[in-house]
């Protein structure tokens, strides 16, 4: 079968696959999560558009394509193919699979086929879901895309999402998400890449201190999930001190300092025992990445006899291309060093070696999978012991450093 009559096969199950989800969000989705769409501008009914959006919540790859009322492609992570049961369903529901945080011509050739046929295509230029509800730096790429493109630029914000269900949440909220059509923009030819990136950066953004908690939002087990991402005390930065308040859901403590604080819809930290302040959660893990600063070690004494900055028990697994299930490696103890990862199986197997050289890219992929790419392979860490964000947080600083290092080397 030529590629031409298997690409239209495609795009008519693609099609019909649309038209049916659709219906059901309209029907269900929608209204139980309550979608309140805001149009400050009108986007076209025909043509091709690019559309930009901010990445706040689980929702936006389902409820901004439903909002748009036409068939709207997203280009999406890889990784979903790898969800049990419907992964194999994903490029059926528009989506364009694409290998994050590595280059991949062929998704950006299928982004610009789907665009010259006339169809619109999501992007969500941050390249990560937020974890504080404010906007991470878009990528350069998003300028580069669109001016090879030359279709309209349409900016669309989600302005409740991260507290309606934020990253760190175990559980979602009762609250209404607000999703904004901002500005439809043509770009003339002479507006460059980096003018364009910088639009994207300006019209998605969301603050998330100045977004206010909509009427008729509640919700339960506020706190749950919070301890697991916030991997310090944000007082007295205590290392695993945070922990939920017995019979009390919507409450950490440290038991370290004994601060404790209560957290609200607005994902705000109220203090309410000991030395706890009033913060926000995205002022609050700030403050603990300052602490620890550009090169965090966990015990300081360790690292300078043996240039250990974090170790722990973890798991690892190795992923193989097509395979929903990752091959288990065995339990261990993982240490991250200056120029590499070393995992040594509690099997007594010989220690498996990860050098930081090959590494493209350090991510968070869905469900919260600390994950390693490479070009030959990629693995996935489960720490038992520590924080998974803890554990990237870690491995970002210091694989950054050492490429910092290398770069002045040569």
């Amino acid at each position: 079968m030529s590629d031409a009559i298997s690409h239209k096969r495609d795009d008519r199950i693609r099609w019909g696959v649309w038209k049916v989800l659709w219906t059901i969000a309209a029907a269900t989705i929608a209204p139980t999560i309550r979608v309140n769409i805001i149009r400050t501008v009108k986007f076209p009914r025909r043509g091709p558009v690019l559309l930009v959006s901010n990445h706040p919540c689980p929702w936006d790859v389902m409820m901004v394509p439903w909002s748009n009322n036409r068939q709207t492609h997203i280009l999406g992570t890889d990784q979903l193919l790898r969800v049990p049961y419907f992964g194999w369903m994903m490029p059926y529901f528009s989506m364009i699979p694409f290998k994050k945080g590595m280059k991949d011509p062929g998704a950006l050739a299928e982004v610009e086929r789907r665009i010259r046929r006339g169809d619109p295509v999501l992007v969500f230029p941050e390249g990560d879901r937020t974890w504080t509800g404010r906007t991470n730096p878009v990528k350069p790429g998003i300028g580069r895309m669109a001016k090879r493109l030359g279709v309209p630029v349409g900016f669309v914000r989600v302005t409740t999402g991260h507290m309606q269900w934020p990253r760190w949440a175990k559980y979602p909220r009762s609250m209404p998400i607000n999703i904004e059509y901002v500005a439809l923009v043509n770009y003339p030819d002479n507006v460059t890449a980096e003018q364009i990136t910088a639009d994207v950066q300006r019209y998605i953004s969301v603050d998330p201190y100045e977004v206010e908690v909509p009427p008729r939002s509640f919700g339960t087990r506020l706190a749950h999930g919070l301890p697991e991402f916030m991997w310090a005390c944000p007082h007295c930065f205590h290392q695993d001190g945070l922990a939920l308040v017995p019979e009390d859901d919507d409450s950490v403590h440290c038991h370290a300092c004994a601060a404790r604080w209560r957290v609200d819809l607005g994902c705000w930290l109220r203090g309410e025992g000991g030395p706890a302040q009033d913060m926000h959660i995205d002022a609050a893990y700030r403050r603990i990445t300052e602490h620890f600063g550009e090169l965090p070690v966990l015990d300081s004494e360790r690292y300078a006899a043996d240039g250990v900055a974090l170790e722990g028990e973890a798991e690892l697994h190795r992923i193989h291309p097509g395979q929903v299930e990752p091959e288990p490696l065995g339990l261990g103890h993982l240490e991250l060093l200056g120029d590499r990862l070393l995992f040594t199986d509690h099997r007594g197997h010989d220690p498996l070696v990860l050098p930081f050289e090959p590494i493209k890219a350090v991510l968070m992929q869905v469900g919260n999978k600390l994950q390693i790419r490479s070009p030959d392979d990629n693995f996935q860490i489960s720490p038992t012991i520590h924080s998974v964000n803890m554990w990237k947080y870690f491995l970002d600083r210091h694989l950054r450093a050492y490429r910092e290092a290398q770069r002045s080397r040569n």
